[in-house]
C-alpha cells in the first residue's frame, strides 16, 4: 500500500526517495530532488506504460497520415513533410536549431534539476510516447547529477523551447556553447517524436515555479512571525485573533494565519486583558490575520494548480490511448498558472506593505509611546531611524510593488508567421515572483530588527513574550547595535540571511505550543504543510 507522504515526519522526508510514477509528483518532491538532491526512483509500473506509449507512436506513424512534429515540420512549417528516411537528421537539427544561445544569464542548477524531474515525471505517463532508452538516460542524468546548462529568459511561455533544447543537446552529442568542451557519454539515438517531446513542455517553468512557491510559503509564515514580534514590541491588542472575530468571518486563509499567529504568541502576556496599550491598533497590526489570510488563499490556489500541472502532459502531439492517434492540442498553455503567480505577487505586496507600515509605527513616538526612533532618552544620535532602516525597507517595498505588475497582459507577439499568436509569459511571471520575494525577505528582516529593538527598549522580560517568538528574539537581539549606532556600519545582511535561509522558519515550524485559552472547539489547530 502506498505510504501517505503527507504523514511522513521531517526526518523521514529527509531520507525518503522521490518516487516518479507520472501521477503523484508534489511540489515538496520537486524541491527535495532539486534543492536537497534526494535520490529519485522510478515506479515499476512506469516501464510497461512507457513501452505501450512508444508502441502507439510507432503504430501511428506506420498507419500513415500526418503527425505534427513527427511527419511534419513545426510552427509555421507544419505543412512541410518529413520523410521517414529524414527523421534522424530532422530530430537532431530540431534540437540544435531551437537551442539558439542569446544570453549569458543561465538557469540556476536547482532550476535545471527541477525541470529534469518534471520532464521525467511527464514521460513516465507514457502519453509522450518516448522510448524506455530515453527515459533511462534522463533518469541516469539525475542520479549522476550530471546537469546540462541552459539560458534563462528565453521562453515566452508557449513551451520552454529554447532552454529545453539546450538541455537536450548533450543527449545527442551536440555542441552547446554554454557547456564548453563538455560531452555526454550516454548519447541517445532519438526515435521519431522524441526530439519534439524533449522541448515541447513547460518543464523549466514548472520546476522553477515549484521552487518559488515553497519560498513564498516560507516567506508568508515568516511574515506571520514578524507581525507577532511587532505586536510584542508595540504591545498590540490581540482581540483581532479572538475566536469571535474568526467565527464572524470564517475565511479559510484567515483561519490559517490566525491559528499560526496564536501558536507563535502562546504564552505571551499580551493575552492578559491589561496588556494592550490601545483599544484599537493601526490597521497594519489589526488586519494582519486578514491580509495574511488572503495571501494564504492565493498561495493555496497557485499551489494546487501547479501541483496538478506537475502530473499532466503538455507535450504536443499527445498519444491517444484509445485510437493510437497523435493529437495536436494546446495543453502547453500556461494561462492558469500565470494568473496564479500574478495573483500571488499582488497578494504578497500587501504583506510587504503592512510589514513596512508596522516598522514605521514601532518607532513613531505618537504611535509607539517610545522615544523617537527608539533612541535612548530622545538623544540626537542613535536608534533605528538614525540607521535609515525605514528608508531601506521602503526602497525594497517599492521594488516589490514594481514586480507585482501582471505578466499575462504583456504578450504582443506574432510568432511563427502568426501561428503562435498567444503566449502567457509564465517564465516571466515566475521570475518576477522570485525578484519580489528577494525584496520581501529584506523588508521582513528589517521589521524583525525594529520589533526586537522595540522589545529591548521596553525591557520586556523574555518569559513575557510568546513561546514561538522567544527563540527568534534570542537569536536576533545580540546582533543589533543597540548603544553602538554610528560607531560601526550596521550590516543587516547576516540577519536577512538568517531569516531567509530557513533558520528562523525552522524556529517557527518547531514552535508548537498549545493554542491560547480563547481557542474555541470549532476551530482546528491544523496548519497546511
Amino acid at each position: 500500500m502506498e505510504r501517505d507522504r503527507k504523514k511522513l515526519t521531517r526526518s523521514e522526508l529527509a531520507s525518503e526517495a522521490v518516487r516518479i510514477d507520472g501521477a503523484h509528483l508534489t511540489i515538496f518532491d520537486v524541491v527535495r530532488a532539486a534543492r536537497d538532491k534526494i535520490p529519485i526512483t522510478l515506479d515499476e509500473a512506469v516501464w510497461a506504460r512507457v513501452e505501450e506509449g512508444r508502441r502507439k507512436v510507432v503504430d501511428a506513424i506506420a498507419a500513415g497520415g500526418q503527425a505534427y512534429g513527427v511527419t511534419t515540420g513545426v510552427g509555421s512549417q507544419k505543412s512541410a513533410s518529413v520523410k521517414p528516411e529524414e527523421s534522424a537528421d530532422f530530430s537532431r537539427a530540431l534540437l540544435v536549431a531551437h537551442a539558439t544561445t542569446a544570453s549569458r544569464v543561465e538557469l540556476p542548477t536547482q532550476v535545471v534539476r527541477a525541470a529534469l524531474v518534471v520532464q521525467l515525471n511527464a514521460f513516465a505517463t507514457g502519453r509522450s510516447g518516448v522510448s524506455s532508452a530515453l527515459l533511462r538516460a534522463l533518469h541516469q542524468r539525475l542520479l549522476d547529477d550530471d546537469l546540462p546548462r541552459a539560458n534563462a529568459g528565453a521562453s515566452v511561455g508557449a513551451s520552454d523551447l529554447v532552454p529545453l533544447a539546450q538541455m537536450a543537446l548533450p543527449l545527442i552529442g551536440a555542441d552547446n556553447p554554454l557547456d564548453g568542451d563538455r560531452r555526454d557519454d550516454r548519447v541517445v539515438d532519438l526515435q521519431p517524436k522524441e526530439a519534439l517531446s524533449l522541448i515541447n513542455s513547460n518543464a523549466v517553468s514548472l520546476g522553477h515555479g515549484a521552487l518559488m512557491l515553497l519560498q513564498a510559503r516560507k516567506l508568508l509564515r515568516g511574515f506571520d512571525l514578524s507581525a507577532c514580534l511587532a505586536l510584542e514590541g508595540f504591545r498590540g491588542n490581540l482581540d483581532t485573533l479572538h475566536d469571535a472575530v474568526l467565527n464572524a468571518h470564517p475565511q479559510p486563509g484567515q483561519k490559517t494565519a490566525t491559528l499560526h499567529m496564536r501558536r507563535l504568541l502562546a504564552g505571551s502576556r499580551l493575552f492578559e486583558s491589561d496588556q494592550a496599550r490601545n483599544l484599537q491598533d493601526p490597521l497594519s497590526f489589526r488586519c494582519a490575520p486578514q491580509v495574511h489570510g488572503a495571501i494564504y488563499s492565493a498561495l493555496e490556489w497557485a499551489w494546487t494548480n501547479l501541483e496538478i500541472e506537475l502530473n499532466t502532459v503538455q507535450d504536443n502531439p499527445c498519444v491517444d490511448d484509445a485510437t493510437a492517434r497523435l493529437l495536436s492540442h494546446g495543453n502547453m498553455d500556461g494561462t492558469l498558472l500565470t494568473l496564479g503567480f500574478d495573483n500571488l505577487r499582488s497578494a504578497l505586496v500587501a504583506a510587504i506593505d503592512i510589514s513596512a507600515q508596522r516598522l514605521h509605527k514601532l518607532h513613531w513616538p505618537q504611535f509607539s509611546a517610545l522615544p523617537i526612533g527608539l533612541a535612548p532618552d530622545d538623544r540626537a544620535l542613535g536608534g533605528v531611524q538614525f540607521l535609515n532602516l525605514s528608508h531601506i525597507a521602503e526602497a525594497y517595498a517599492a521594488a516589490a510593488r514594481r514586480r507585482a505588475n501582471p505578466s499575462l497582459l504583456n504578450y504582443q507577439g506574432q510568432l511563427a508567421d502568426g501561428v503562435e499568436d498567444y503566449a502567457t509569459l509564465l517564465p516571466l511571471a515566475i521570475t518576477d515572483t522570485e525578484h519580489l520575494v528577494d525584496s520581501a525577505w529584506v523588508v521582513q528582516a528589517l521589521e524583525i530588527v525594529v520589533a526586537c529593538w522595540a522589545i529591548r527598549r521596553r525591557e520586556i522580560p523574555l518569559d513575557d513574550l510568546g513561546e514561538g517568538v522567544r527563540g527568534v528574539y534570542r537569536r536576533i537581539e545580540p546582533l543589533l547595535p543597540i548603544g553602538r549606532e554610528g560607531s560601526d556600519v550596521f550590516d543587516v545582511r547576516p540577519i536577512v540571511d538568517l531569516v531567509r535561509n530557513e533558520t528562523v522558519v525552522d524556529l517557527i515550524d518547531d514552535a508548537a505550543p498549545p493554542v491560547p485559552e480563547f481557542e474555541s472547539p470549532d476551530v482546528s489547530e491544523d496548519l497546511p504543510g
